[in-house]
Formats: structure tokens, sequence, C-alpha cells
């Protein structure tokens, strides 16, 4: 454990209860779905209120506080999100800069079109000190050199990697070097509508449920317009993204990315796409394409009574906290032969231009503190990635339970999405995956003949 974590989390249940005082609930940012920031840069410059030179404070155990209080200079730190990050990120920074008082902390929150962002600063030598790439990013920007390696950073804070989940610094690991450090991560869930369980007379599911019995649920709780020329409530959505199919071929044990290859044809993963595509077929799940065109989203169904299960991640809850009308729980995602949990991350990372690594590595050291994520996690969301944090509930609170995201964490990830993030080809993948699957969904082609042009197109020209 981290040391005295059980003690010090009773004096951050005061810095705890302060900070959530200061936020209020609202819409989720969904960073995992690539909320992208770029464009519109709005910048928030945060000196610190007074550059005296006071000590830090005493009453920690963060193990950088000391050095914190001898630094001096500015770094600037973007990430994206909504406002509600913004300002949870605010509280972050200006709770470093009490332990060190001589450091600036420049915000840099980039609200949409994040990637371009990021890729303009980067083409133009400009990164910020501190920023955020997504799981499946860090290859290619260690590799065009715009990345530090933080090993020497992990020596040096050693907490950052006390009771960290295994497998998360993976994404960021290339060749046994640190690049990227995971400040968070979201396990994929099912939400249940409890209200339209009950309406139907149905038993809502445990967390030791089948995929058949979620496809016998699905097929129970849609139910039809009384003229039956529409459907009224779906049993379940599904989405056209990453964190799905990967969840559904994982749950399967595909190897769907294997010996540097596109692999969606193998048949595990073809058991898996079919979990998705047979709800649509069987008018179960509303296809994506047909959500879209009418301007909602498949959350947004949820949230308004039209879903009765939807799974999705953990950055649905403070929307689901604040809009939902309805009582709503939440179970483990159903389990095939296997069960498995997509990655899903921002991961931070530090400019290899960064002419004060030594105050970037120390701001990373106080972000992942028990201090730092006490300041963030209350907000549910996403997870800490340290296994004692996730089964204290001031990190990981409710609603909903909590027993479907702690679990996850016990599968968390698999080789493919390792491999397949790591190849630094993931944006092309990613979209040769989502356009094909988006004409088997929509009924233009079968799952099977989808997924042998994925990886004809990928195996041809990405990974040939």
């Amino acid at each position: 454990m981290k040391k005295n974590r059980l003690t010090r989390l009773l004096a951050l249940m005061v810095t705890l209860v302060m900070a959530l005082s200061l936020l209020s609930a609202c819409g989720g940012d969904d960073t995992a779905k690539d909320n992208d920031p770029g464009g519109n840069s709005n910048t928030n410059t945060t000196g610190p209120s007074e550059p005296s030179g006071a000590p830090a404070p005493v009453n920690t155990d963060w193990e950088g506080a000391e050095t914190a209080s001898g630094l001096s200079g500015k770094v600037t730190y973007m990430h994206s999100g909504d406002d509600y990050e913004r300002e949870m990120y605010a509280n972050v920074f200006k709770k470093y800069m009490e332990y060190a008082p001589g450091v600036e902390v420049e915000q840099m929150y980039v609200p949409s079109d994040y990637s371009t962002k990021v890729q303009t600063l980067a083409a133009a030598g400009s990164l910020p000190d501190l920023f955020w790439v997504g799981e499946a990013g860090v290859r290619q920007y260690a590799e065009a050199g715009y990345l530090a390696n933080q090993n020497e950073i992990l020596e040096q804070y050693p907490q950052l990697t006390e009771d960290i989940i295994d497998g998360v610094l993976d994404f960021g690991n290339i060749d046994g070097n640190q690049y990227a450090f995971p400040k968070d991560w979201t396990s994929y869930v099912m939400y249940l509508n409890l209200d339209l369980f009950k309406e139907a007379g149905v038993t809502p599911p445990t967390n030791d449920w089948t995929v058949e019995e979620y496809k016998e649920l699905a097929a129970q709780l849609t139910t039809l317009s009384a003229d039956g020329s529409r459907t009224d409530v779906y049993g379940t959505a599904i989405n056209n993204y990453r964190a799905d199919w990967i969840n559904w071929m994982g749950n399967y044990g595909a190897e769907w990315f294997k010996d540097g290859k596109s692999n969606l044809s193998s048949p595990e993963a073809l058991q898996g796409l079919r979990v998705m595509s047979d709800l649509v077929q069987a008018g179960s799940a509303p296809s994506p394409g047909s959500v879209s065109a009418t301007g909602d989203s498949e959350d947004r169904l949820f949230i308004i009574g039209k879903v009765a299960m939807y799974p999705s991640g953990r950055w649905c809850i403070p929307s689901f906290r604040s809009e939902c009308d309805f009582e709503w729980d939440a179970v483990e995602m159903p389990k095939g032969t296997t069960r498995s949990c997509p990655f899903i991350c921002s991961m931070v990372c530090i400019a290899d231009t960064s002419a004060n690594k030594d105050i970037a590595g120390n701001l990373l050291s106080f972000q992942m503190s028990d201090e730092g994520l006490a300041l963030v996690m209350g907000s549910a969301l996403s997870l800490p990635c340290y296994t004692d944090l996730m089964e204290n509930d001031n990190y990981v609170n409710t609603p909903p339970s909590t027993d479907a995201f702690i679990n996850s964490a016990a599968y968390l990830g698999t080789q493919s999405q390792i491999d397949a993030c790591l190849t630094g080809k993931w944006s092309e993948y990613n979209s040769m995956i989502y356009a094909n699957l988006s004409e088997a969904f929509e009924g233009l082609t079968t799952i099977e003949d989808a997924a042998a042009k994925i990886d004809s197109q990928a195996n041809g020209s990405l990974f040939n």
C-alpha cells in the first residue's frame, strides 16, 4: 500500500468534502469518445496567490511536498473535457500551488477538437509542458520525439506506481520506457432503468448474468406502440464505438489484433461482434445510424426512458444523476465465454521540449496522489488507477452501485488492445472499423463481410 494510506484517507476526508462543495454536478465528459479538445482553446492562467516563498503545508503524506516547496518557474497544463472538468483541474492546480508557492501553473482548457489542437501545437514545436493523449495515441507522439521519458519521474516518486492496477502502465510504455502516465480510467458497464424492469414484470440482472440472458431480457423489455407501428422502448442499445467492440470481442477471448495484424474475422471476434448486430436485427436495439439521424444519442435515449439497458462508461454518471427521473443502477457487462473490460483513458504526457520537467514531474506526482485524486474522483466521471482506492467510497461513490466498477478492474484490458494501440496507427484503424461496422449495423452488409473487409483494408495498407 502507499505509505500510511489508510490513515491518510481520514485526513483527506476534509479536503474531499471541501472540494466537492465547490463543484456542481453536470453532464459527463466522454474524453474516451475522443472529446478531442481543439481549436477553441480557452486559457485560464492561475498564478500563486502569494508567491512569498512560504513553506509547503506540513500536514500531508504526499511524497513530493518537500520538493515542491523549493521549486520555482511556470508550467502549462493542457486538457480536454467539459466545464466541470475545467473547474476540477483548476482546483487541483490551485491546491498544488499551495505546496509550490514559487510555481505558476497555467491551465489550458480546450473544450473541443482537442486532438487537432495537440497536433497543431506539436507541429509548431510549442506543446505545453503537460497535456493529455488518449491511450491509443502515445506511440505516435513518442516516435515523433514529442514526449519526454518519464522513467526518472517514476523513480523519484515511487508512490506513483504503488498499488497501481495491473496493466494500466502498459498503454504508455514503449520498449521499456514510460512516455505517458494514466491519469484515470473508466470501466464499461450496463446501466439499467429499474422502473422499466418493474413495469415489464422482469427481474433485473445481477453481475453474474450471461450474454444469452442479456439477449432474452432485451427482447422482453422491448415494447411497441399501441398500433405496432413503432418501438416505444428498446430493450437495449449499442454504440458504434471502440469500447463496445473491444468489450464484446474480448468477452469471447478474441485475439482481434494478433501478430501485428487485424484479426476481426477470427471466430471469437465474430462471435462478439454478432452480439451487437443480432440485437439490432432482432429489433431489441436501434441501429446507431437511426439514432444519430434523429439528432439523439444512445445515452439520451436512456435518460428519457426509451432504452432499458445501456452499455457505456463511467462518464455518463454525472448526467444520469442530474437528469434521470427514475431509479437506475449498473451491473457488469454480461459474460460470454469470459470477461474483458476495455481500457479507456487519457494519459498525461510531458513535452520533450519542456524547460521545467522537474516541475512537470512534481505536478504529475501531486495530481496522482490521494489528495490530488480526491479533488477529481468525487465527480464519478472516471476511476482511480489504484487498487486500494477502487474500494474506497470517497473515490468510487454511489449511485450507481460500485461492485460492477470494482469487479471490472480484475479483467481490465487485453493484449490485443495494447498491441493495436501501440502500433501508432490506431486512428486510421479505428476509422476503418467504424465505417465497415456501420454498414453492417445498418443492414447494408453482413457482420462477416464487414470484418473481412476491415482485415483486408487494414492488413493491406496499415499493417503490411
